[in-house]
């Protein structure tokens, strides 16, 4: 069967399974019962001949190969092939980010709109051969800035989801490389380097030092903010007083 032929398929079957529409949500492909079962985005746009933006159900896990999860491919920008693991953008409706160590664990929200997808599923991800990851990011004057980092790794749960990342490139400035090394922090698990709790103090979750160049999980302000590094900051672009309007976190494999 040809590619094209493949992608119908998928999007037919889809469609006729309940999973197929959830909310908002539209599932294009990736339907688990047609046999090969792709562990990440990269794999479903190098499988399918004109895939596109959107709802996918891949299997990451390779502990666990009949563990299906929902998540958002971006196949257009960079050359597509990204698995979303965080959207921030300005909905109406702002989805609560200052969460829970199990919430952030687990992973919330709507994976077409704003979502974390969970640091289990990023571990996997991760797990699964060499990463990059990539930011977009954009700011209320209609700016935007991206930065990408050719290694990103993301431990499993009993280091405490520590993260691993370097070799930056891009335009928005590097303010992720120092976060590196850290273990993942939420209020109500404070495993950062400094004598206070960085989540409690800056409404977030992250991978803190003492406390943070990047705060892409903050509190969604719309721009100026006269709060200190609480908003979605990056640091190194428009500084700890500025909230940015769009945020997207994805990676894929290096190769």
């Amino acid at each position: 069967m040809s590619p094209p032929a493949i992608a119908s398929l998928l999007f037919l079957v889809t469609l006729a399974t309940t999973e197929g529409l959830v909310g908002n949500e539209t599932v294009l492909a990736g339907f688990p019962g047609l046999g090969h079962r792709f562990r990440n985005c990269h794999e479903v746009q190098q499988a399918i001949a004109g895939s596109v933006d959107g709802v996918y159900v891949i299997f990451p896990y390779d502990c666990c190969p009949e563990r299906p999860v929902r998540v958002w491919c971006d196949m257009t920008t960079d050359g597509g092939g990204w698995t979303l693991i965080q959207r921030r953008d300005d909905y109406a409706e702002q989805e609560d980010f200052f969460r829970t160590w199990t919430e952030y664990v687990l992973g919330f929200g709507n994976v077409a709109k704003d979502h974390w997808l969970g640091l289990d599923h990023i571990h996997a991800l991760t797990s699964q051969s060499l990463n990059q990851i990539r930011f977009d990011l954009a700011d209320f004057e209609g700016e935007s800035r991206w930065a990408k980092y050719n290694f990103f790794y993301v431990h499993d749960s009993s280091n405490s989801y520590k993260l691993e990342v370097n070799s930056y490139s891009g335009d928005a400035e590097d303010s992720f490389t120092t976060h590196g090394g850290n273990r993942f922090s939420t209020k109500d698990r404070d495993q950062d380097l400094a004598d206070s709790n960085c989540a409690e103090s800056y409404k977030g979750a992250w991978w803190y030092t003492k406390c943070h160049a990047t705060n892409l999980n903050g509190m969604y302000y719309r721009g100026h903010h006269e709060s200190y590094a609480d908003g979605i900051n990056w640091y190194d672009w428009h500084g700890h007083h500025y909230s940015l309007k769009t945020v997207t976190m994805k990676i894929k494999p290096k190769f």
